[in-house]
């Protein structure tokens, strides 16, 4: 395929600007620095695709087309962090199939067999690379989504040292089997941590606590347990209560408490003595 290689390297400047009008038509809302950026990056592409093709390498395999694939990743990735629709991207992508394929038309002086083999090359090779870059679309903006359901855990699982050797976890929303886990884990890290005693797990903002819930607050009681901690469950609904009755959980071992403010009673209780000007301090 060196005819598309030859005419891709002469008329770079010309795909290069029709494919980025293309790309201000298919995605107007973008603003003018990821545009700048993507030009850089849609620049580089169209030097690996000609380098690609002026190796001859049609067999789509090899260090030059993965060098292409590589690059088209990239592409989608950034547009992905640019707030792209997965569509816009997909356009944007198979619109070099008509940019360069009207430069072929133009600029070869080719057979119609021959014009007619480049271009099924050229499209070849656009619709695989837009399959790589739905791919990568894809990959992208779910490791994006995980890495703010990370970070939203974080803000809505913390783990406050509220008074010496006493540290408090308010949890919000539903607790699945993976937080239920990461509550555990930032638990006993933070006892260990905070060198603290007590630890109080309100749990007013969870709405629905089932057999499965307890039983995963059980197993958090036990593992600080053997870190020589206690953990004050507060804030367990009365529906809530009655739910795990008739569920038949077992709960003789986990201290609770209806409120924040019982719980907080209760945690100076268990310190003792040294702790009793707290305790009223604090009622």
């Amino acid at each position: 395929m060196h005819g598309v290689g030859q005419i891709l390297q002469q008329n770079r400047a010309g795909v290069l600007d029709a494919w980025l009008a293309k790309l201000r038509d298919t995605a107007p809302g973008a603003q003018p620095g990821s545009l700048q950026l993507l030009k850089l990056e849609l620049s580089t592409l169209v030097e690996k695709l000609t380098a690609y093709f002026l190796l001859d390498d049609g067999d789509g395999a090899g260090p030059a087309f993965k060098a292409v694939e590589e690059q088209a990743a990239t592409i989608s990735a950034a547009c992905v962090r640019d707030g792209l629709t997965p569509m816009e991207t997909a356009t944007l992508i198979l619109s070099l199939k008509t940019i360069a394929g009207e430069m072929l038309d133009r600029e070869t002086s080719a057979k119609a067999t021959e014009l007619y083999r480049m271009r099924t090359a050229l499209d070849a090779v656009v619709d695989r690379l837009a399959l790589i870059t739905f791919a990568a679309f894809v990959e992208t903006r779910e490791e994006i989504i995980k890495r703010q359901g990370r970070a939203l855990l974080d803000l809505a699982t913390p783990a406050l040292p509220i008074w010496r050797n006493i540290i408090l976890m308010p949890l919000v929303g539903i607790i699945d089997t993976q937080r239920a886990r990461q509550v555990m884990e930032w638990l006993l890290e933070a006892l260990s941590r905070e060198e603290a005693r007590i630890a109080i797990l309100d749990v007013t903002g969870v709405p629905l606590i089932d057999s499965r819930v307890a039983l995963h607050l059980t197993k958090t009681v036990e593992a600080a347990r053997l870190l020589g901690s206690q953990v004050i469950v507060t804030g367990i609904s009365p529906d809530a209560a009655q739910t795990l009755v008739k569920l038949d959980v077992d709960l003789s071992n986990m201290i609770t408490r209806g409120t924040l403010r019982a719980g907080l009673a209760e945690a100076f209780r268990l310190l003792g003595p040294h702790a009793k000007g707290a305790h009223e301090t604090m009622l």
